[in-house]
Order: structure tokens, then sequence, then C-alpha cells
């Protein structure tokens, strides 16, 4: 039972210090009953993907009674509570909510099935030998285009200056078009702009470096370009009209038809664009092709582009699940056996599956530097849930103050004041 509860790019591996194992998927006469999982993944649910999974590994387990979906609009703004309260099912989707050295408090090891040796980004949620969550895959932050929005506002070649972008963006205004759709009211989609700020810095360690910093989100530093740029896209009037009010399922299909000309967000969005956005827009057979993707051009230097990469969503287990074998089952079957990660526009993060997205091979020709992130420290996620500067909806209502300036000093003085606990 599926429902809703609300409505070719080479990256380097990252080497894992944990035990490796052959590949050990449960015994199928261990495996039965029924559990929840979890999802953001609302989409998925709607078109019938999940019930197309979950029939598939019923095939594989023909004890197992059910494996019912929810699926959570707002996932990520609600998993936290949820994890507070401990209603987190059985299988659910984590990111950086859990410090390191508190995962096996909330979670089961994965070791025994002995996939994330073969996975990026295992490490990520890796504490004392044990793995204790896997992502569905890996996105690089860019610029997803729609090439008919740029050509009827006369751009002929993609911009690799920030002068020339908003040069561009004021052509695409001119023509009708938003320029960047922002999606400011749902919050999430700008975690973007912190990938740009460790863009800006070069440093795969950036985010962790900024615990010794009082002052990260200064206008001279990488976080306060990061800002600065988005401030001035919104400022500029080139964003989308209404920036108080969230729409970000009907901003695919913005995008599909040209009414939205851009957006900064993962290559994972590229095929929701291509599938939902083009149903939403009324668009048949509609043509993959027509969307492109670049580096986001955050200087005057013409580039090469550093781009942050990173994992999406990991799969997880409830450390306190009543049906082990089945969770684990279900974990592996999902990250291993099925289209999701390609079908969501991901390089998968179970590296024997390849990407089959064609924008991928687009962004490689401007040669970016991927910038990986290191795992973040349990420091840093301590004073990022202190201060309050953690995430999308922080950097949402950072640039909707009245007073930019004088927000922006009062996150530094909160963060100084979290971080020098933590020293």
């Amino acid at each position: 039972m599926n429902r809703l509860l609300a409505a070719g790019v080479s990256l380097a591996v990252v080497s894992l210090a944990v035990p490796a194992l052959a590949q050990t998927m449960p015994d199928p006469a261990n495996v039965s009953g029924k559990i929840v999982n979890y999802v953001h993944f609302t989409n998925y649910i709607d078109d019938g993907s999940y019930d197309r999974w979950e029939a598939e590994f019923k095939a594989l387990y023909p004890n197992v009674e059910d494996i019912e979906v929810l699926g959570i609009a707002d996932y990520a703004g609600q998993i936290a509570t949820r994890l507070a309260t401990g209603d987190i099912g059985d299988v659910l989707e984590i990111s950086d909510q859990v410090p390191a050295d508190e995962l096996g408090d909330f979670f089961l090891p994965l070791n025994d099935l002995g996939i994330h040796e073969d996975y990026y980004f295992a490490d990520r949620w890796a504490f004392d030998g044990n793995v204790y969550a896997l992502t569905f895959g890996v996105s690089a932050d860019g610029v997803v285009y729609n090439k008919e929005a740029f050509k009827t506002a006369g751009i002929e070649t993609v911009p690799t200056k920030f002068s020339e972008l908003k040069a561009a963006y004021e052509k695409l205004k001119a023509s009708g078009a938003y320029p960047i759709v922002l999606n400011l009211a749902d919050g999430w989609p700008l975690t973007s702009f912190e990938g740009l700020a460790t863009s800006i810095s070069g440093d795969p360690n950036f985010l962790n470096a900024t615990l010794e910093d009082d002052t990260p989100l200064a206008a001279d530093k990488p976080w306060g370009k990061s800002l600065g740029i988005l401030k001035d896209l919104i400022d500029s009037g080139l964003a989308e009209d209404d920036l108080s009010t969230g729409h970000w399922q009907d901003s695919k299909g913005w995008l599909a038809s040209g009414k939205g000309a851009s957006w900064f967000l993962g290559n994972w969005s590229i095929s929701q664009i291509a599938t939902e956005g083009a149903t939403l827009a009324g668009l048949d057979n509609y043509d993959a092709n027509n969307l492109g993707y670049f580096p986001f051009p955050y200087d005057e230097s013409g580039g090469p582009y550093n781009a942050s990469s990173g994992p999406d969503w990991a799969m997880a287990i409830n450390a306190n699940t009543a049906n082990p074998e089945l969770a684990k089952a279900w974990l592996a079957f999902i990250l291993t056996k099925t289209d999701l990660a390609q079908k969501a526009g991901f390089i998968p993060g179970y590296k024997k599956l390849p990407p089959t997205l064609p924008q991928l091979a687009e962004f490689q020709t401007y040669s970016p530097k991927l910038i990986e992130g290191t795992p973040p420290l349990p420091a840093l996620t301590n004073v990022r849930n202190t201060s309050g500067w953690n995430g999308g909806n922080a950097i949402r209502d950072l640039v909707n103050a009245p007073d930019f300036n004088a927000a922006v000093g009062d996150v530094n003085a909160k963060w100084a004041a979290a971080a020098a606990r933590e020293r």
C-alpha cells in the first residue's frame, strides 16, 4: 500500500574505512511480514513506481505481506521532528540530521549486506566502522535551462561569467519568461546556494572549516558571496513573480514549457521536468533534449568552474524496527535492483548501475571540477542546529529579512556563540 501523508560524469571515489564484504542479500526464507517506509519521492507513489517495485520485490520474497510506502511532501521539514519523536517507520530517508557519533542510536548498521563497498559516499553516514545509510544517488549542482526559451530570447551561447548570466537573464525577462525559478517560498531548493558557497571556496572541507570562523557569512567570504548572488538575482527582478507562495510542482511545468527558463538545482531535477513537468504543461511526446545543463558561473573568470557534488537522500533502517530482515532486504532491493536512481536522474549511488541522463554529457563539456564535500563533523551538525543556520529555510528567511545586513550580522553572532561551545 503506497500513499501520501501530505500534499557520463566521473566522480572520484571516496575511500571507505569499513570492512569489505561480499554482497549478501537476505535469504527469502527469512524475509516475511510487513514494514513501513517513509519517502520523499511522492511523485513515484503517484505514478505507480513504488507499486511496481513492490510487486517485483514480492516476486523475489513471496512471504512478504506488505511494504507500506508513505510519502511526505515536506520531508525535509518533518524528518527532524519525526526522528525526535521516534515516528520514523521501519525504513526512512536521512541526510545530515544526525551527528555521526549518534547514528548508531537511531539506525541499524548495513555492513552485513555487503553493498557499501560498491557505493559512492558510503562513509557519509559511517562511524566506528559501521555504515548506517546509503544514498539513492549523486548529484552535481548546475543551471538547468530550457534551450528553446534561451533561443527565443536571442541567447546563442551558454554564459560563462556571472555578468553574462545576468545579461542573458535580462533578455529572458524581456522575452516574457521567468529567467530563473528559485522556489524561494519552498525553502529547500535554496540549498543549492549552500553548495555554491562550497564551489566558490574550492574546498571540500569548507563547511567543516566554518566551525573556526565567527563570521562565515561576511560578504567577502564564500557564504557571503553565494548569498550576495542570490540577493542580486532577487533584487534585480530576475526570478519568478511570486516569491511568497510555494509552487514547486507547478514550476516543473514552467521549465518544461519555457515559462521558466532555468533553475539552479542538481541533475536529479532534470528528469522531473521532462516527465512531470511536461505533463503539467500539457506537452505530449516531450523531447528531453530541449533541456540543457551547465555549471553556475559564479564570478568573472570565465571558468572552468567548481561544481558542488554530493549524495542525495540516503536510505536507513530504524534501529528499533521489529522486522530487520525485511527492512534490509527492501533497502538493498531498492538501491541495487530497481531503476529508481536512473529514473530520478541521479548518478546512481550503487556504482554497478550506470547513469543514463544525457545532460550530464553536456555538463562535462564545460570541464567543471566536482567538489565532493566531506562528511559533516558532529560539531558542525550541532552548531547548525543550535544557531538555526541550517538548510534552505534559513537561507530563505535571511534573504527575506527587512534588513539583510542586520540579519547577516544576527546569523553570524548566533553561529559564533554556538561554535564557541564546540571548540
